[in-house]
């Protein structure tokens, strides 16, 4: 991408100070969550509450500021936490004290008709003049948790754990709900930004920077439509060379697309259309954001897979055949166990356990979890099978836990994916033990069909690098 742009937009995601414009004593405003967010975001640099009401005080333990102008020193990034009105005059103001880019969060813009559009028309103008990048209007803000940055009015997202998954939402509920269910599954988050309005930040520079961006490894996008699809579809070709790119998008209905068009201003066409040009671009497109987080935390914790051999280890069959169907829906393949492993096989399993593909193991290897890892050596050995994952059904609490770490070591042996399926997890111990298992470098998931479109979705993006589709 262009480097001036890129090096403004560094300047927006990683600034050496912040600045809320609206600032406020009272938790019940806007601008206090603001100041409050980026306060716990842990960003090193300094922090400058800014309104009329705040000059002489101290809030948050901050010295506040009468006016912009008023700060001792330049900022890159500012928050308008301001009415609509007031933005053009801020902004002019911002950019005389070093602005790089703005937040805001203020709706009244195109998606509420021609005033609206005219006065974003304006803002857009005024701030490609004065250089400044800007997320929103008609937003929740932006994160960089890496760096500390959290440049919304939700302190509490600062606690999220950090990752290298990054996520672009044109909605802000439903990125909000995205990220959410990412803190729900685990996932590790690099940037969060909503992007709302689109004044002059849309998808294609973010695409194209994130791409570029040294925190980030995989590219999460919610869409309700485009204005530009063809500059988002150049943009991501590019983008999804170097990294993963995964979007899902609503909005297709006519009622919805009506929905969106007030929403955020953007009018969607049919899902056909963009199914195609998303897989023409490289873009993995996604059927929901649950779909979209789960596809995101296998990606970003696993080798990429290089085939679509799958082998599939149980201790219950009926789980086991639903992620088997799922894959080969998607283009997947049971490959068959060479006669030697089948021969190992039939000497560690229980009696009448037919070494076959999935492999089902009795109730045995519920109690006796090495034969999920002696499986997992043979399996993993084999040239044809490119991924391994294991359906595994606690049941209830006796102590036993699937040996995650030792899974995972196997699979890292091979540098091949390797995933589990860990059902009936015992009540309020279920999400540790999900947990302690995303944390021994195996990626988990609840269900047979959460973990059987996971590895659909593996293979769709290991074809799509192979040009087939």
């Amino acid at each position: 991408m262009d480097q001036k742009v890129f090096e403004t937009l560094q300047a927006l995601f990683y600034p050496t100070n912040a600045a809320v414009v609206g600032a406020s004593t009272n938790p019940a405003k806007l601008g206090f969550q603001a100041l409050l967010a980026l306060k716990t975001g842990g960003m090193a640099g300094k922090v400058f509450p800014i309104s009329p009401s705040l000059k002489g005080r101290t809030v948050l333990d901050m010295p506040g500021y009468g006016a912009i102008e008023d700060i001792p020193e330049p900022a890159q990034l500012f928050v308008l936490a301001v009415p609509h009105d007031r933005i053009e005059g801020a902004l002019i103001s911002a950019a005389k004290k070093g602005a790089k880019g703005a937040v805001i969060f203020a709706g009244g813009f195109r998606e509420v008709g021609e005033d609206g559009a005219a006065l974003q028309s304006r803002i857009k103008q005024t701030a490609d003049r004065l250089g400044v990048k800007i997320v929103g209007p008609n937003c929740v803000g932006a994160l960089n948790l890496p760096y500390g940055l959290n440049a919304t009015f939700g302190s509490p997202l600062s606690q999220m754990k950090r990752g290298r998954v990054s996520l672009v939402s044109q909605s802000g509920g439903t990125g909000s709900a995205i990220l959410t269910t990412m803190m729900d599954n685990n996932v590790g988050v690099s940037k969060f930004v909503s992007i709302g309005n689109r004044v002059n930040l849309d998808f294609p520079e973010l695409v194209q920077y994130l791409a570029e961006d040294k925190d980030t490894d995989v590219i999460c996008l919610f869409i309700e439509g485009m204005d530009d699809g063809r500059a988002f579809l150049a943009a991501a070709r590019q983008a999804s060379k170097k990294k993963p790119i995964i979007a899902y998008q609503a909005g297709f209905t006519e009622a919805t697309r009506r929905l969106a068009l007030s929403h955020t201003g953007s009018m969607s066409a049919s899902r056909e259309i963009y199914a195609a040009a998303y897989r023409q671009a490289g873009v993995l497109f996604v059927s929901d954001y649950e779909e979209l987080v789960d596809t995101a935390k296998a990606v970003s914790m696993l080798p990429q897979i290089n085939g679509t051999g799958v082998a599939i280890f149980t201790h219950t069959a009926g789980p086991a055949l639903i992620v088997a169907q799922t894959a080969e829906e998607a283009g997947g393949t049971l490959p068959d166990f060479t006669a030697d492993h089948k021969e190992k096989i039939v000497g560690f399993a229980p009696q009448f356990t037919v070494p076959t593909n999935p492999l089902d193991m009795f109730a045995h290897a519920w109690f006796d979890t090495s034969m999920y890892l002696k499986a997992a050596e043979l399996a993993l050995s084999q040239p044809d099978i490119h991924l391994a994952c294991a359906c595994y059904s606690s049941g209830i609490d006796v102590g036993i836990r699937f040996p995650a770490a030792e899974f995972a070591a196997i699979a890292k042996k091979y540098n091949k994916p390797a995933l589990a399926c860990l059902m009936a997890t015992h009540g309020g111990n279920g999400a540790v033990e999900l947990s302690e298992a995303d944390d021994a470098g195996t990626p988990t998931f609840n269900s047979p069909h959460k973990a059987g479109k996971t590895i659909a979705n593996l293979i769709r993006l290991w074809r799509m690098r192979q040009g087939m589709g």
